[in-house]
């Protein structure tokens, strides 16, 4: 990172360095002292608390407004690295004179430094704010890096002779810790060391902090298997698969990851953390909204975690919600920037990072994240059909009944194709809807929780499913991924598949 930054600083006079607020110590003390020695020139620092310019060597200047400073920086010096923390929260004033102001300074000290070839500017942020697109391309984002395995045990290792501590320094133990910043690490370790268990107390510090940082770590889903949608479930022990070392023998590239588009209600979320169950990786959750409101360089930052927490599954809920169908016509505003960082990502991603995006609507994403070497696959997850219906009344009525959990459970056959066809076009999620209404009203009338035909017809009709509520919206849904996605089912042949029929009335082959 140190390169860089150099190769910033020399080729546009400046830079924007963004990094965790308990890294700020080690960043002024350590990296930027670095930096001095590197380019043997002094570093000066000024801040909006203190609003002196100081440096290590004892000097000190008072400049009270923005005007002295960049005055004084563009006047009074021949050289140095000038940095000048949290000021890129100015540029996001609500008033727009003072965001105007601020930005007239800052181009005229860069101008007034590339007249210079040992001056340079470097914003300073522990906000993790992004700068306004006209700056980016002026003052390019440069983020503190994450500690690397080799220095994880360096930290890890550091604590435990501070602490007198004799453990062992599993692959467990710095699993448990990774995705941290050095600091987050320091401060975690001295936090587990009041656990019972060291490796745990570690791991429960990083879901803490992940979650601080608007992503939810769940560290192992605890879910069980879903009814239907067969070819999904082949396609996750294929990416197991691609994960394997015989996988690795071959020099097979690891999985990218999956779209999985359909209607709400109908096993996407679900699947999603199945797939994190049956790899044995831990999934996380990045909140979209808070994406949308802190911007692309948030993205990147959050993205840099998940890839330094590897292996893990990285997981968008409403993927669409990231992209503003009117910014994304005209190509503007942050959709833009944020599809550019997802595009990258996706196509230079090399680490154990399976990523999973659901969305209802595949034509609300631009073209680019749906074309080949974005995602692996692209699955439709419709509603389920016959047979999948009667795997889904299985898999939640067994919850309750034991009976279903044996061969077809206690239905006739001509009972399964009534409770099927009442249940046509009903999501997963309303279907359990309908099996867990079943058994608390028998629990409510203290009956026996035997759920019998016509404990679940009834449920069923006492519900307005969401196709009803909504068949063209669901329609076009399905239109518009048929061409674009394949199948997350197989056809439905079973017995208990409805007779197909022409506009004849004869029955199809």
């Amino acid at each position: 990172m140190h390169k860089e930054l150099i190769n910033n600083l020399k080729c546009f006079k400046g830079a924007y360095l963004s990094f965790p607020t308990l890294e700020r110590s080690k960043v002024k003390q350590e990296f930027l002292q670095q930096l001095s020695s590197d380019l043997n020139i002094s570093v000066y620092y000024w801040n909006l608390a203190t609003k002196e310019l100081v440096n290590k060597e004892g000097y000190k200047q008072k400049l009270t407004t923005l005007q002295n400073l960049f005055e004084g920086l563009q006047n009074d010096f021949d050289k140095g690295i000038f940095c000048l923390e949290n000021i890129g929260a100015l540029l996001h004033d609500e008033i727009k004179t003072k965001r105007e102001t601020l930005t007239t300074f800052l181009l005229d000290t860069l101008d007034n430094f590339k007249l210079s070839s040992n001056k340079y500017l470097i914003l300073l942020d522990i906000e993790e704010l992004e700068l306004p697109t006209h700056l980016n391309s002026l003052l390019p984002s440069v983020i503190y890096p994450l500690p690397t395995v080799n220095q994880i045990r360096d930290i890890l290792e550091e604590c435990f002779k501070r602490n007198n501590l004799s453990l062992l320094l599993s692959d467990r133990v710095i699993n448990s810790i990774s995705g941290l910043s050095a600091a987050e690490i320091e401060v975690g370790c001295q936090l587990a060391l009041s656990s019972p268990d060291f490796c745990d107390g570690l791991y429960q510090y990083k879901i803490k902090r992940l979650r601080g940082l608007g992503l939810e770590f769940l560290p192992s889903p605890d879910v069980s298997d879903f009814g239907g949608l067969d070819r999904l479930k082949l396609g996750i022990e294929q990416v197991a698969l691609d994960y394997s070392y015989k996988a690795r023998e071959y020099n097979l590239p690891f999985p990218k990851g999956w779209l999985l588009a359909g209607p709400p209600g109908t096993g996407k979320t679900f699947a999603a953390k199945v797939v994190a169950r049956r790899l044995g990786f831990p999934l996380i959750s990045v909140g979209v909204d808070l994406v949308k409101s802190k911007g692309a360089a948030y993205l990147k930052r959050i993205l840099q975690r998940i890839e330094a927490a590897a292996p893990a599954v990285c997981y968008f809920d409403e993927f669409d919600k990231f992209f503003d169908p009117e910014a994304a016509l005209t190509g503007s505003g942050s959709t833009k920037e944020v599809l550019g960082v997802l595009l990258t990502w996706l196509q230079e991603k090399q680490s154990k990072v399976f990523a999973i995006a659901t969305l209802n609507r595949l034509d609300a994403l631009p073209p680019e994240l749906t074309r080949a070497g974005r995602f692996d696959k692209i699955y439709y997850v419709g509603f389920p059909q016959a047979i999948e219906r009667k795997q889904i009344f299985q898999l939640h009525a067994g919850r309750f009944d034991e009976r279903y959990k044996i061969n077809d459970g206690p239905l006739t056959e001509r009972q399964w194709k009534l409770l099927l066809a009442e249940s046509q076009y009903c999501t997963g999620a309303e279907i359990r809807s309908i099996v867990e209404m079943a058994a608390k009203n028998r629990f409510y009338n203290n009956s026996p929780i035997n759920l019998e035909l016509n404990d679940l017809i009834a449920m069923r009709r006492s519900i307005t499913p969401l196709y009803v509520r909504d068949t063209e919206r669901v329609l076009a849904m399905e239109n518009r991924a048929r061409f674009v996605a394949e199948s997350a089912s197989s056809p439905d042949n079973s017995v208990f598949a409805p007779e197909n029929w022409d506009l004849w009335g004869d029955e199809e082959n």
